[in-house]
């Protein structure tokens, strides 16, 4: 059993506790969700039970927090590696090794065992976690989902009898999730205790027993898993909960969008017979075509593989066609010019990072700067609060908003986002939801690369199903057929 006493905890150089007397108890065997608004300390409690605080992150702390009835404050990084395993939301953040089995036995290696007992354990975790497949292959050719199966491999070889779980859907498409949501079912079936920090609940509400609320620091609701799954829509989205059941979030809201598109003027982007293949001639876009308005707002979506991101780096000049057209206007693009007339927000946010305060980052390669837009934006984002912090200071979800906050003061005629919502509660999804159909209404064409159902439904007037290669207008019939497609 785990349990907090009175604990709190303020990181060196803060004024504020970022925890604040946390009182719970863990039981063996619980599948544990904690859940709240982005920043409100989840992942520093995390750390708390993994000893990231205090063995890394240096800090005040106050109270007790047990492993039965040993302080893990006081246990060593290599005592708690054996009873505590973590799965950060970035797996490659926590990869040693360039290849899958080399990673799986790093930290038996690690921690010292003989050759024998690391070849057990890591057949043992390839058997029971089923990743036969994913053997002798580069780290660096695996897909999110992929890499994150080779974490949590790493984590069972070491057989912990608890595992942390830091935001694991945030990068993963569907069936990734789906692959996840069965190994999490298989750890619970075996006994460990598991503890989930997230904003996506759908995948898990299966599996949860109980679920902690954190506002500001200190625990101020506790559910079991069905009063969680049961919580009225009005006080959900007061406490800036995502839905459990996503798919009830179909409405025929979304018909009216189509008449806002068709009142703007301005340029068409048209694509033509687009294909791309990567060096060993696997043709991943093969003859695109379709027509793109002012005020379109285009949900990119598709299997894994389907080809959603590199349709969005051919199209952004990041890539070069192996064939086809883009025009926009009635121009033909070369990738120079499609470069200069996109922005782009990728996935991971820590690649769009560069300046040392959230201000900055906003008007980073701007010569004339409009500070009311900036605050504007900052505001809109509530980041005005954060205006002079540096960006790697910040949570998942903050880092995200900041650099959807610099896309939308750069305002490009044409705007891509890759998996925008990965890591935003429901009031941060919602204020980018608003911010881009706000651009789209000011004429942008925007495209989102997207597994958020949730977010799609919200946002899209139109979807391009990169399987079908078809585009489709956004309404009840064609999201319920979506739905069954590619969220079921």
């Amino acid at each position: 059993m785990i349990r907090f006493a009175d604990f709190s905890f303020c990181y060196e150089g803060m004024n504020e506790d970022t925890l604040k007397n946390i009182n719970m108890e863990i039981k063996d065997g619980e599948f544990l969700l904690l859940t709240g608004r982005s920043g409100c300390g989840k992942s520093t409690l995390l750390r708390s039970l993994n000893g990231l605080i205090p063995h890394f992150y240096p800090g005040e702390t106050k109270g007790d927090l047990l492993y039965g009835e040993k302080s893990l404050l006081k246990m060593l990084p290599s005592e708690i590696a054996g009873k505590v395993g973590t799965v950060f939301q970035d797996p490659r953040s926590q990869f040693f090794m360039t290849d899958t089995t080399r990673e799986l036995a790093f930290g038996c290696e690690n921690m010292g065992y003989e050759r024998e007992e690391i070849i057990s354990r890591v057949e043992k975790a390839v058997t029971d976690l089923e990743l036969e497949q994913y053997l002798n292959r580069s780290i660096f050719a695996l897909s999110s989902g992929e890499k994150q199966q080779i974490a949590i491999g790493s984590v069972y070889a070491l057989a912990p009898k608890v595992y942390i779980f830091d935001e694991p859907s945030a990068n993963l498409d569907h069936e990734a999730t789906k692959r996840l949501a069965g190994i999490m079912k298989k750890l619970k079936s075996a006994g460990y205790t598991i503890i989930v920090a997230d904003h996506r609940f759908y995948y898990l509400r299966d599996l949860i027993d109980s679920v902690i609320y954190i506002e500001n620091g200190s625990i101020v609701a506790r559910y079991t898993g069905k009063e969680f799954c049961e919580l009225d829509k009005t006080l959900r989205i007061h406490k800036g909960l995502r839905t459990v059941y996503p798919e009830k979030e179909i409405d025929n809201k979304q018909d009216d969008k189509l008449a806002v598109k068709s009142r703007l003027g301005g340029h068409k982007l048209k694509v033509e017979n687009l294909s791309f293949e990567y060096e060993k001639k696997q043709r991943i876009l093969d003859n695109i075509s379709f027509e793109a308005s002012p005020g379109d707002v285009i949900g990119v979506i598709g299997h894994n593989g389907a080809g959603k991101t590199t349709l969005i780096s051919v199209l952004t000049g990041i890539l070069k066609e192996k064939g086809g057209k883009v025009y926009y206007g009635g121009k033909k693009l070369s990738p120079a010019n499609r470069r200069r007339l996109s922005y782009l927000v990728m996935q991971d946010a820590d690649y769009q990072l560069f300046t040392t305060s959230v201000e900055e980052e906003l008007t980073l390669g701007i010569s004339d700067v409009d500070s009311d837009l900036v605050s504007g934006t900052l505001d809109k984002l509530a980041l005005s609060e954060y205006k002079d912090k540096h960006p790697a200071a910040l949570s998942g979800g903050q880092k995200q908003r900041v650099t959807i906050g610099a896309s939308l003061i750069k305002n490009s005629e044409v705007l891509y986002f890759d998996e925008p919502t990965s890591g935003l509660d429901y009031d941060s999804m919602i204020r980018v939801s608003e911010l881009i159909k706000e651009l789209s209404g000011g004429g942008a064409i925007i495209f989102l690369v997207s597994h958020d159902f949730e977010f799609i439904t919200h946002t899209c007037t139109r979807m391009f199903d990169l399987d079908a290669e078809k585009m489709l207008d956004v309404n009840k019939g064609n999201l319920q057929m979506l739905a069954k497609k590619y969220f079921a």
